[in-house]
């Protein structure tokens, strides 16, 4: 019998990187279509007005939902004025520094400022200037918006297998969200763009989530027993749990994009901390912490906020894996300072840890561990830990969630103050916030 030929190593990396690839693309083939690019209509926010429709001025109950929402998104949110925005005097001159003509014609704004579909998937009624309207979410309603309030003949599952959008689940909605608050492969708040003027990008799945939902005089959806009987319910923490590992996944694969490498640096300046270099040169500020690895004085850091937030998660539900994803955010911080080779093998790494993590998490894994990640949070905030405003910014959305999620009164009194010390980055004090966490642990 002859013998095997041991596999060298870059046999072994390849292997590796293989392995990788193929869990993230099993989990891209489970996920919906987004509304963007999925083959169904757009049929226009003025198909949902109606006032026996959604279009209610106060909310009913004669339905299993308020009737109100178009009501709701044109008072209240946000997204219905994301349009208008691209008209006003700052947004021309972000397009003017950009060398576009009109901020509100150019397809790089109107892509997350618009339900900007194709020409061919618009009904009668679209319009544009409707901004972030009901199909951005829910998906082109050309198959179901003639049938889907006819419950029960109508289910829920053949609304989705109409076109309708599965907000409902958390891995569906976390893509969808992340497509503009982080960005695609086709869409990115590039540094180029953050220097002409546009504002850095935050997110938190459950945070956001809740926000959306609850804003301004009456909610977006109730969550009560018909919702949960139609279309199930998940905790907060599962939520937020989700949507960490969700936007730690797309931005490692965002971080690997030859779009956003090819000619330039590795990786692109927008995936970076804002605060590592733009800050005070009157002070020496800055400092490295261990998950920052052997990174030299001067080194800007990697934007790690959602990563240090799994490290927390990774202790109550990994405890296994959370020195490795230490280990693997380290060789990341470090290593986009020695080759492009490097940096995407610290990426692949880094992803097939969190691959791992992702597979322990399920809702009953956080059950009754919300205290526990809470305790983590705070710890590795007391001792300092989050120097950087999107870190502690990450660590707030977090603490508030958890501390709402356990039903805790006395901590949710101290949440205005945590709040507040976060109101403007550039003031922001590291040791003021590890401070007001020092607080909350006791």
């Amino acid at each position: 019998m002859s013998k095997m030929n041991k596999p060298t190593r870059n046999q072994y990396q390849l292997l590796y990187m293989l392995i990788v690839f193929l869990f993230m693309a099993l989990i891209a083939a489970g996920a919906a279509e987004l509304p963007e690019s999925a083959p169904q209509k757009h049929m226009g926010v003025a198909t949902c007005a109606a006032s026996q429709c959604h279009g209610s001025a106060v909310p009913r109950d004669a339905t299993g939902v308020l009737q109100n929402e178009y009501v709701t998104w044109t008072q209240s949110d946000p997204h219905a004025n994301a349009y208008e925005t691209l008209n006003k005097p700052e947004s021309q001159r972000i397009a003017t520094r950009l060398g576009i003509a009109k901020a509100r014609d150019a397809k790089i704004c109107l892509d997350c400022h618009a339900d900007n579909v194709a020409n061919d998937k618009r009904g009668n009624k679209y319009q544009l200037s409707d901004g972030v309207g009901c199909e951005a979410c829910h998906g082109g309603a050309e198959n179901w918006l003639s049938s889907h309030y006819n419950v029960p003949a109508v289910s829920h599952t053949d609304n989705l297998a109409a076109g309708l959008y599965p907000t409902e689940n958390v891995a569906d909605r976390a893509n969808l969200c992340l497509s503009c608050h982080l960005g695609t492969r086709d869409k990115l708040a590039t540094h180029r763009m953050m220097a002409a003027g546009h504002p850095r990008l935050a997110f938190e799945l459950d945070t956001f989530t809740e926000l959306w939902r609850t804003t301004g005089r009456q909610p977006h959806y109730r969550l009560d027993a018909d919702y949960a009987a139609r279309k199930g319910d998940v905790s907060h923490s599962y939520s937020w749990a989700k949507g960490l590992l969700a936007e730690a996944r797309q931005r490692i694969a965002l971080m690997d994009s030859k779009r956003f490498t090819a000619g330039g640096l590795f990786p692109e300046l927008a995936f970076y901390d804002c605060h590592a270099c733009h800050r005070s040169m009157k002070t020496v500020q800055w400092r490295r912490l261990e998950r920052h690895g052997d990174a030299a004085p001067g080194q800007p850091f990697v934007n790690d906020g959602t990563f240090v937030m799994a490290l927390a998660l990774a202790r109550s539900v990994a405890p296994g894996e959370a020195d490795k994803l230490e280990a693997a955010l380290a060789r990341m911080h470090t290593a986009g300072n020695k080759s492009v080779g490097e940096a995407r093998a610290a990426g692949n790494n880094l992803a097939a840890v969190l691959a791992r993590i992702e597979s322990r998490l399920t809702p009953e894994s956080l059950r009754n561990r919300e205290r526990a990640v809470l305790a983590d949070v705070l710890a590795t905030g007391a001792e300092g830990n989050y120097l950087d405003y999107v870190s502690a910014e990450q660590a707030f959305m977090a603490v508030q969630m958890l501390v709402i999620e356990i039903d805790d009164p006395n901590l949710e009194a101290e949440l205005d103050a945590l709040a507040d010390s976060l109101n403007d980055d550039e003031r922001f004090s590291p040791s003021e916030f590890a401070r007001l966490l020092a607080n909350l642990e006791d």
